[in-house]
């Protein structure tokens, strides 16, 4: 008892288990399968395969589900042609190499199935092959088409037969297995192998006994109209073998044919035919199928509708050859026994333009070694290709037969075609002559015979153009003309000094002194227009004299000199000088605790440091006196660069950005100074003389010391008077570990620097003041030597010892 109620407990887990995956698959009745998307395919077989299900499994309970065999059979195609993702393809690789074998039983395949995961990632050579592996194309015929008038008539058929008019009433009679229909009140009528034409009359003779008004004319009140159609089709057993990717048994609707029975089943696989698929019918073969014919003529004979029981064969392959090179389509082509390399060219769809067509060579196999056969293009429809032959259609030369070449100083520069008897003026003609600017005392012609020989010929331009030079062009000529510009030097003109924007200006004849100020942006305040300097190059043959100087003058207004002109000649190079005695203002600073801080222009080049106090109006009451400190800017030779190439771009920079430049490129300076004596010594050599720039700063009174450097925290100390050195260190926490003691240094605040003295054991601190910082540098870093290092150096010395001793000797 206990055993049976665990049969049966394990039935019903079965039948649930069936009836759910039934529910998954039974999906598949209601859509186009072939419509569906990767993706969409992918989400059912993951369903499927959860279930752990196989293909195998899926066309069994599929037929038992009432599944149509083609949707099964196309189903399993587009999971076949899957592209999976990287984590899952090598499991489910894994899963179908284990079915195939079981899959081989069932359908007949040969060779690995793996090959059908794999996505394509280029075109396949193989003419054809993609065809039939494109999941967006559907070969399936539509049943929602009235079916043709030839369309033959078998059992599993239904016939509609409406009639109207005098009566109105539908028939509808399923075709049995006799091949009979059956109509009340009429009885079986015969229409078996009947297109649907002759049927029609069949039956419209027999239900004339029925309905008398069928007879009738049209104009009578008594007329019935008749309308047959195919309701609903058969289905007919088609059997697929021979080299297809899915051979079996499929059920497919009557109206399909034979390309679309091959599409169901994946088409031929690499080792199949495309030229010659046989549909055999009662062990009689009927027709043949040229799938080349129809791709690309577009030509169908052979696809004839099938039939139940008719068999589909697709026998391996005869003869293939491979197409490389300069064509439409390379690739793999299959042909038949009789045709030539010119049905080949029509299966590649021709050459490219580039393609080489004179001659054709065709590497073959001879059974023992490869052979060369050459084909003339006149001769491409006698000769016959043999399977394994390779044709290779080379691209013509990249070289021209007839080209001349013009370039430089004519109006359209250029290739141009040589024609015969033509020559250089003839050339020059068609490239619309010369241009002002051409050098016509000498052009190039280079005549090149091979890629190691090449010859110069030189040529006046104006004897050619005149016709006095006739040359003769060659193919592969090349003519220089050059520019009168190329062939001398750069004449230039170049203005300094003080001008708005000085530089280097393109001679231009007939220059004067006042052209080259306006070309320069004018001239500047203090520019002195009396006092101008001309260098002009020499060639007077001496090696003393460098240049000849001319002192010109010019008119500020550069009105035009109604006198005798000077006009400039290339290269010469134009000094404006300052006027005499001009100088422009110059600045100074002073800031901090004076009661008039901020900018003043010096009065004249005696003002000193006293003079600016006084006119600052003198200290407040929290001046510090004794941490005033002068800082003074001078120009580094950056700076000076700077202002070079300025001038030598000429004006393109603006003098706001020339001043931006100045003041980056100025370095300052601390000058130690004691204003206290300065001010009690006026005019004397510490009171010193002010230069632009200098700022003067006069801080408030300081109270505390700055310690920094090698310390362990550096820190502001608090000042007292009579406090030493050490102490301030000491409330900096000490000496660090890699101070340099006898090195420390103190800097005040008014700039000046005291070191620690050292003499013998004995060492003097500098005294403090507010304001100051003490600075403790770091002991350099010692480098130590290493083994090599000092192997290197121990055996130069033994070296040297024996050098020595042996000298002694």
């Amino acid at each position: 008892m206990k055993k049976t109620v665990q049969l049966l407990f394990v039935i019903f887990i079965a039948l649930q288990t069936s009836v759910v995956f039934a529910q998954d698959i039974k999906q598949l009745n209601s859509v186009d399968v072939n419509g569906l998307t990767d993706a969409q395919i992918e989400t059912y077989w993951q369903q499927i395969k959860k279930r752990g299900y196989s293909l195998e499994q899926l066309d069994v309970l599929g037929k038992a589900q009432g599944i149509s065999p083609s949707k099964i059979a196309a189903f399993k195609r587009r999971v076949n042609n899957l592209s999976f993702s990287s984590t899952n393809q090598d499991a489910d690789t894994t899963q179908l190499n284990e079915m195939s074998a079981k899959e081989n039983d069932a359908y007949g395949l040969s060779g690995d199935k793996t090959e059908l995961l794999k996505a394509p990632k280029d075109k396949e050579l193989l003419f054809g092959y993609d065809f039939f592996s494109n999941s967006k194309i559907s070969f399936t015929p539509s049943v929602n088409l009235a079916v043709p008038e030839n369309y033959q008539i078998g059992p599993g058929d239904e016939l509609m037969i409406d009639l109207w008019g005098a009566s109105e009433v539908t028939y509808k009679s399923l075709v049995n297995t006799n091949g009979n229909i059956k109509i009340s009140g009429i009885g079986f009528i015969y229409v078996n192998g009947f297109s649907l034409e002759d049927a029609t009359k069949k039956i419209i003779t027999k239900l004339k006994k029925k309905h008398a008004g069928i007879a009738a004319s049209n104009s009578s009140y008594n007329k019935v109209y008749t309308n047959i159609t195919v309701s609903k089709i058969r289905t007919v057993q088609v059997n697929i073998i021979g080299e297809v990717k899915t051979p079996g048994t499929y059920s497919l609707n009557s109206l399909a044919t034979v390309l679309n029975a091959l599409y169901v089943a994946g088409g031929p696989t690499k080792m199949g035919t495309f030229r010659d698929v046989q549909l055999i019918r009662g062990n009689t073969k009927i027709a043949s199928l040229d799938i080349y014919e129809y791709m690309i003529s577009g030509m169908q004979q052979g696809n004839l509708k099938l039939q139940d029981q008719d068999v589909l064969l697709v026998k391996p392959y005869k003869n293939r050859v491979t197409v490389e090179g300069a064509v439409k389509r390379p690739g793999i082509y299959e042909l038949k026994d009789h045709e030539t390399l010119a049905d080949l060219v029509n299966y590649f769809g021709g050459f490219k333009p580039e393609a080489y067509t004179n001659l054709f060579v065709i590497e073959r196999l001879n059974g023992t070694q490869k052979e060369v056969r050459e084909v003339a293009l006149s001769a491409i429809s006698d000769f016959k290709m043999q399977s394994g032959d390779k044709l290779v259609v080379n691209e013509v030369l990249d070289r021209f037969q007839n080209k001349i070449t013009i370039e430089g100083e004519v109006y359209r520069p250029g290739n141009y075609e040589l024609f015969e008897n033509m020559t250089l003026q003839n050339l020059l003609q068609k490239a619309e002559g010369v241009t002002p600017e051409a050098f016509l005392q000498r052009g190039l012609l280079v005549r090149t015979f091979d890629a190691s020989k090449k010859q110069n010929i030189p040529f006046s331009i104006a004897s050619v153009l005149e016709g006095k030079s006739p040359i003769l062009l060659r193919a592969k000529d090349s003519i220089k003309i050059f520019n009168k510009n190329e062939l001398r030097e750069k004449r230039t003109i170049t203005v300094n000094g003080e001008v708005n924007n000085p530089g280097t200006f393109n001679y231009i004849d007939d220059l004067q002194i006042e052209d080259v100020i306006a070309m320069s942006g004018g001239l500047k305040e203090g520019a002195d227009e009396e006092v101008i300097s001309v260098s002009r190059r020499l060639k007077d043959g001496s090696f003393v004299t460098l240049s000849e100087i001319y002192a010109v003058s010019s008119d500020k207004n550069l009105a035009i000199n109604k006198g005798t002109p000077f006009y400039l000649q290339p290269y010469d190079v134009i000094t404006v000088r300052t006027a005499k005695g001009y100088i422009s203002q110059k600045n100074v600073k002073i800031t901090g605790e004076v009661k008039y801080q901020g900018t003043y222009t010096l009065k004249n080049k005696n003002e000193r440091i006293s003079d600016l106090i006084e006119r600052a109006g003198g200290f407040t009451e929290f001046a510090y006196v004794e941490g005033a400190v002068l800082i003074r800017k001078t120009e580094t030779d950056v700076a000076k660069d700077i202002k070079d190439v300025i001038k030598k771009n000429e004006g393109e920079v603006s003098d706001l950005e020339i001043l931006e430049e100045e003041e980056s490129t100025l370095d300052e300076y601390k000058v130690a100074i004691d204003l206290g004596a300065i001010l009690k010594n006026k005019n004397s050599d510490i009171d010193m003389f002010l230069r632009e720039n200098d700022e003067l700063i006069i801080p408030s009174e300081r109270q505390t010391v700055k310690v920094s450097g090698m310390v362990i925290k550096p820190s502001l100390v608090q000042y007292k008077k009579g406090r030493r050195l050490k102490e301030y260190i000491t409330k900096s926490g000490g000496f660090a570990d890699m101070s340099k003691r006898s090195k420390v240094y103190v800097s005040y605040a008014n700039g000046d620097v005291e070191t620690v003295k050292n003499f013998l054991f004995f060492r003097w601190y500098p005294k403090l003041s507010p304001g100051a910082t003490i600075y403790v540098p770091a002991k350099p870093e010692r480098k130590k030597m290493s083994a090599g290092e000092i192997m290197g150096i121990t055996s130069s010395i033994a070296t040297l010892g024996i050098l020595i001793q042996t000298l002694l000797r």
